[in-house]
This record gives C-alpha cells, sequence and structure tokens, in this order.
C-alpha cells in the first residue's frame, strides 16, 4: 500500500516536468548506522549497517551499495552437572555438585547485500546501465546469490524535488542455498524490471522507493521481489533519522530439512488412558520427545525488515 501511495502522489504531480536546477555532481555517500544490545536476563545484539555511495557526471551515474544485519542471542542459561554423573558396576552413583552456564551469544540473522551499478545516458529521457550484486540471507535459507545484469531504462523525471526511473534488463544468477533442491536451476538466466523513485517534500523530508525483480526465465514461477520504503528527516547539514521498510520476496522460497519430532506419553500401567492416569502427555507439559527423522519444508516467501537508523552524510 505504501508502495501505491508513491505512485499515486507522483501521477497526481503536474504533468509537465519542472525544469530545475540540476541535481549536485560529484561523490556523495550515505552511511547508516543501528546497534540494540540487551545484557543481564537475557543477551542478544543487533547490528544494522548500510552504506551508500554515488558519482553523478555529465551524463553518468555510478552507485555502490552495503548493506547488512547481524543478529547474536544467547540460549537460556543452566545449571551443569559437573563433573557429571558415574554409575559404577559395584556401587552408587558419587556425589556431584553443579554450576551455572551461560551460553555465548551465536548468529540467528545474517543478512547482507552489495551491489553495484553504473548508468549512462543515450539521450535525456533514455539510458543503459549495468552491474551485480551479492546477497546472503541465511534465514531464508540463501548462503549467497551473485547476479549480473545489463539493460535500459527511462527517465520520467529528475530534478531536485522528483526522480522517478524504470528500468529493464537481463540478467544471470548463481545461487546456492542451505538444503539442495533439484526442481531448482542453481544458475539461470532471468529478466529484470525495477524502478527508482525519490521524492523531496520538503527541505529536510525526502521519501524513496526502490523495487527490484528478478524472474528465471525458464521458470516463471520462480521470482524475486526486493522493495526498499523509506523517509528520511533532516537533522543537520551532515545527519538525518531514516525509518524503512524492507520486504524481500522468494516466490519459490529455498527448503529447509526439520527433525520429525514424535511426543511421548507415559501412562500407568494400572490405570486406564485417558483418564488421569498419564503421567505425562506432551513434550510442552513436560513430556518427552523423540527424534524420528527428518523432513523437508519450504521456507517463508516473504521475510520483513523494519530498521530505524542515524545516516550520515557527505
Amino acid at each position: 500500500m505504501a508502495v501505491l501511495g508513491l505512485l499515486c502522489g507522483w501521477h497526481a504531480a503536474p504533468a509537465r516536468a519542472q525544469e530545475a536546477e540540476e541535481p549536485a555532481r560529484g561523490w556523495h555517500n550515505e552511511t547508516e548506522l543501528s546497534l540494540a544490545l540487551t545484557a543481564g536476563n537475557s543477551s542478544a545484539r543487533t547490528v544494522g549497517f548500510g552504506n551508500t555511495l554515488r558519482h553523478s557526471g555529465a551524463a553518468s551515474r555510478l552507485q555502490i551499495r552495503l548493506n547488512g544485519i547481524r543478529s547474536g542471542t544467547a540460549d537460556n542459561r543452566f545449571l551443569l552437572v559437573d563433573p557429571g554423573v558415574r554409575f559404577p558396576v559395584d556401587g552408587s552413583p558419587g556425589a556431584a555438585g553443579t554450576r551455572l552456564v551461560q551460553p555465548a551469544r551465536e548468529p540467528d540473522v545474517e543478512n547482507y547485500l552489495i551491489s553495484g551499478r553504473y548508468d549512462t545516458e543515450i539521450s535525456r529521457r533514455f539510458f543503459w546501465n549495468a552491474g551485480g550484486s551479492w546477497d546472503r540471507n541465511t534465514d531464508a535459507g540463501i548462503l549467497s546469490r551473485y547476479s549480473a545484469f545489463w539493460g535500459v531504462g527511462n527517465v520520467w523525471r529528475d530534478d531536485e524535488t522528483l526522480r522517478f526511473a524504470t528500468t529493464y534488463a537481463v540478467s544471470y544468477t548463481d545461487r546456492r542455498e542451505a538444503a539442495s533442491d533439484p526442481r531448482k536451476d542453481a544458475r539461470f538466466g532471468g529478466a529484470r524490471l525495477g524502478w527508482e523513485y525519490r521524492h523531496r517534500l520538503r527541505d529536510a523530508t525526502v521519501v524513496e522507493n526502490e523495487l527490484t525483480a528478478n524472474v528465471n526465465l525458464t521458470d516463471a514461477a520462480d521470482y524475486s521481489l526486493h522493495t526498499v520504503s523509506a523517509l528520511s528527516v533532516g537533522l543537520s547539514s551532515h545527519l538525518s533519522l531514516r525509518v524503512s521498510l524492507q520486504l524481500l520476496y522468494e516466490n519459490d522460497p529455498a527448503p529447509e530439512d526439520i527433525a520429525i519430532i514424535a511426543r511421548a506419553r507415559v501412562v500407568d500401567p494400572d490405570g486406564v488412558a485417558g483418564t488421569g492416569d498419564e503421567l505425562f502427555e506432551t513434550v510442552a507439559d513436560g513430556g518427552a520427545a523423540i527424534r524420528v527423522g527428518s523432513g523437508q519444508v519450504r521456507k517463508d516467501r516473504l521475510d520483513t525488515i523494519v530498521r530505524t537508523a542515524l545516516v550520515i552524510g557527505f
């Protein structure tokens, strides 16, 4: 809905593009930083980083972008029997004490993206571009995915107030997922579509939206969508606060190997099952769990990431 609202707002603008000053040329850099730490009864750390480096020339644009989120969480602490329990053949177990163990933090979220893109004007409203990217999303089962593309695009409006451009490209993708899937192509040629929207509402407020879609030409059901909507509010000439919503959609998500668990129920042999004679029934009630094998399911199609970050620009 946010995307539709942005597009409606653009279409509501005057059809005649305003002739404004040309965007500033040269190098521009923006760095995003976000950090969340907890300690004490819970131990977690989430780090977010983003950096966008741009160069604008007379008829060309270069953009290099890095984005990453890494979160580490510690498991619940527990009491460990130390040095352990031994059962001698001809005696009783020896005495043992316990010690408190606090597990170290381990990564449970890893989401990284590195991308680059170069645009060159063919005419005032038409350009060609080329670029590539690498991304990793462990929660989605993507260990690594390389993509390269070449295509053309249209600039519908570009001034200091608003920029809107669309792109159409051919692509090549090479990916590696955590679990093998024989029905999916690890390497494929594709079609890539996208747009770029940037609207400066006031001197210190900017709304942005970017969309990239990539579809496997040999399997139309195998496609992905990546969109980012953001609102930035300037705090000073070099600092701003940025709130963004990132949506990562995989129509044919990666498979995931999971355990098949059987719930164990212990009953009183002298009683009658189902009459309250069960000693325990389910894992949630304190019962036992027995792993009887493994199975495979699909990951969720959609990942949603909301960020609040401090942006340093120069």
